[in-house]
This record gives structure tokens, sequence and C-alpha cells, in this order.
């Protein structure tokens, strides 16, 4: 990827479920793919965190991953959810 020196790319982090995808509106500048990885790894802790995988309530929201796109929607990578993606 070519990124010039003193500027930041816009990155949005959208959470994978198992029926849909929830769009990160408004995304996040980073100066570079090190600094977004990071950053992504704080969210799916978050994520793990904040989603236990033992609900049985089937209207629960169940992140499986977190799809990174860059500002023009182009997937840069993406990371599993750990804990649901061992079921």
């Amino acid at each position: 990827m070519l990124v010039l020196l003193g500027t930041c790319m816009r990155y949005f982090l959208n959470i994978r479920t198992k029926d849909s995808l929830i769009p990160d509106p408004e995304g996040d500048e980073f100066s570079d793919t090190d600094v977004l990885f990071e950053h992504a790894k704080k969210v799916i802790a978050d994520l793990e965190r904040d989603y236990p995988g033992d609900t049985q309530d089937e209207t629960a929201i169940v992140p499986i991953a977190l799809e990174v796109v860059d500002e023009l929607g182009e997937l840069v990578f993406r990371l599993p959810v750990n804990q649901y993606n061992r079921l």
C-alpha cells in the first residue's frame, strides 16, 4: 500500500456476525497498518469481553470477526473473534 508521509488513511472496523455485517459508520484515521492492526486487536479483546459466548439468547449479537476495510471499501484484513470460532 502506498501511503504518503504525513497523511493518514481512514479505515472502517466492521463487525461480522453469524447473520450480518454491522458497519462502522465513521471509521478512524491511522498513520499506517501496523497502528491499525494494534488497534484492531484491542477492539477484538473488547468484543470478547463484552459479548460472552455462552449466551442462550437467540437475538443476541454474536460477533465472529472484525473486518477492516479502507476508505475505498477494500478488505485490508479480517480478524476472528476467537471465542466464537471455537464453537
